[in-house]
């Protein structure tokens, strides 16, 4: 690992040659141009995110970027929209997937970023991420936000837990049905495992990326993407008979479901659990925690469901550029983004969070280096993510989908603990969900009787007198 000293020394490299690059910008303004970022990282994450933003800042004479957490991801999201239009607002926002709609529905609320990185005139901005993610480009391929936390799914185990059991600590299972062996293999030795599997972030690995994987939409219009008025879909077979497994898992105590956020994260990292399905975007708090060797693969899939599975989605958050702000503003944007898209700064984010890497030089310097060899699988899976998209995975676009995730959470939750059958549950998060997506209709104010427009009208004239 490197030294504090030498990641320092690589940073103001990192720094200077950006800096150099400015000076195509513009001309210095004469006083320091701030750059307010709210955002809504947490753990190692926003500690390295923050790091970075130091030494731009211990580097920079030009610009000053502030770090400003908000809260939550619903709560920046809409105290940054609500702030759009005030000069004390922010300048860059960090915003989910999920999320991003609400901003683009915000009339000359974001400027795409593809027109603010021409103006930093640098060659790094070879970006890492597939042309086809939607959430963060468009229909023409160009970047409309940058990608901050660009996450796919993983599957992580625990490697001293599988060699306890004689497990073979190099080959993870490539689909469900071998990995349900393995964890039965945990659960019988009986030493010391409290649970064989735990996932994070349950509705997006147990429907859209089972969905993905397998190229099966999990909404008509090809998930939202073609236009307005689709309707859910994940009841079909596929998505049953994944969740009946589950539920099967759940009662022989394989599977312990761990809510709706990142709280397996923290059971695996513990030792409690030998499996988890996580987002890669967790690995470096997870690493930082976990005191035995973990193995790292993609998320599994069903023979019978695919004879080659697809890409799974591309989840996670984005930085979006607020409309109206000034021209040293966004030359200050530009100048940032260029220092993050260095190979050394792109390096060392991807490395300590487990994101997707910023550009494809991070990729192939943290593979030259040998990075991955100290995490079997994971090189797969990032070369996985950054292959052309397939339908499928290209993305969700649907109304108010943030209401409809904690819907299918809420049902998944019954379907674990025996209130509804596995097809029941699923059909109701579709009809439930279904209804969340349809836009609110006011009903018309009825006519106003003759009385009521003569009452009116006297009102009128005596304001008037």
């Amino acid at each position: 690992m490197q030294s504090a000293t030498h990641r320092s020394t690589l940073h103001r490299f990192a720094a200077a040659v950006v800096f150099t690059a400015a000076a195509f910008v513009s001309e210095a303004a004469s006083a320091v141009t701030e750059i307010r970022i709210w955002h809504s990282m947490t753990g190692v994450s926003a500690q390295t995110f923050q790091t970075l933003v130091t030494t731009f800042n211990g580097d920079q004479k030009n610009y000053h970027v502030d770090l400003i957490f908000k809260g939550d991801d619903k709560s920046t999201t809409a105290s940054g929209i609500a702030a759009m239009s005030l000069p004390d607002g922010p300048d860059l926002l960090q915003v989910s997937e999920f999320g991003s709609g609400e901003v683009l529905a915000v009339k000359k609320g974001v400027k795409p970023i593809y027109e603010i990185l021409p103006l930093a005139k640098s060659k790094d901005f070879e970006f890492f991420i597939p042309g086809a993610v939607t959430f963060m480009k468009d229909d023409r391929n160009r970047l409309r936000a940058f990608p901050l936390e660009a996450s796919v799914p993983v599957l992580l185990y625990n490697k001293a837990a599988y060699a306890k059991v004689g497990l073979p600590t190099d080959t993870p299972p490539a689909t469900w049905r071998q990995l349900q062996g393995q964890l039965i293999a945990l659960q019988d030795a009986g030493k010391g495992m409290k649970c064989s599997y735990t996932s994070s972030d349950q509705a997006w690995i147990h429907i859209e990326n089972i969905g993905a994987l397998h190229g099966e939409p999990i909404a008509t219009k090809n998930n939202g993407l073609d236009g307005p008025g689709a309707t859910l879909t994940f009841n079909d077979l596929l998505h049953v008979r994944h969740i009946a497994l589950m539920t099967s898992w759940v009662k022989s105590d394989l599977y312990k479901p761990a809510g709706h956020g990142e709280e397996g994260d923290a059971r695996f990292a513990s030792g409690e659990c030998g499996v988890l399905t996580t987002a890669s975007g967790s690995l470096g708090d997870i690493l930082k925690v976990a005191k035995f060797d973990i193995g790292v693969a993609p998320l599994p899939y069903y023979e019978e469901g695919t004879k080659q599975p697809v890409n799974t989605l591309v989840g996670g958050s984005a930085l979006w550029a607020i409309e109206g702000r000034t021209k040293d503003v966004y030359n200050g944007i530009a100048t940032f983004f260029a220092y993050l898209a260095t190979p050394v700064v792109s390096v060392e984010w991807h490395q300590r969070t487990g994101s997707l890497p910023w550009t494809s030089a991070a990729y192939l310097v943290s593979e030259r280096t040998g990075f991955y060899d100290k995490l079997p699988g994971l090189a797969g899976v990032m070369k996985t993510a950054a292959t052309s998209q397939a339908a499928t995975s290209r993305g969700i676009r649907l109304p108010n989908y943030d209401k409809v995730r904690e819907i299918i959470d809420t049902q998944l939750d019954a379907v674990w603990s025996g209130e509804k059958p596995p097809k029941l549950g699923l059909d109701d998060a579709v009809r439930l969900g279904d209804v969340a997506m349809k836009p609110v209709v006011l009903a018309p104010e009825p006519p106003k009787s003759r009385a009521s427009k003569v009452k009116d009208a006297v009102k009128k004239i005596f304001k008037k007198t």
